[in-house]
């Protein structure tokens, strides 16, 4: 599977949308550091966290760094996706 078609999706979609449909051509892998946003709801009791997810209501959460998933992790995801395929 080509996944790094999706990195000229991030000019014109947020890396949240972007990563909905790698997760999705990819079969939903186990990631590390993203989460589905809401399980994280339940799964932590950080105030912040909450906040952040009760604001943007994304698909997805970096419960590593406590944030939105962002072009970075995007890129990351796809090298290790392709790295995983070989």
């Amino acid at each position: 599977m080509n996944y790094s078609k999706y990195l000229d999706d991030l000019k014109y979609e947020s890396p949240d949308t972007v990563l909905g449909s790698i997760m999705s051509q990819a079969g939903f892998p186990e990631l590390d550091d993203i989460k589905d946003a809401c399980d994280i709801l339940y799964l932590t009791d950080d105030p912040d966290d909450h906040e952040i997810i009760n604001q943007h209501q994304p698909m997805f959460y970096n419960i590593k760094e406590h944030r939105l998933v962002n072009k970075h992790d995007i890129i990351d995801i796809i090298a290790q996706l392709e790295k995983t395929k070989k």
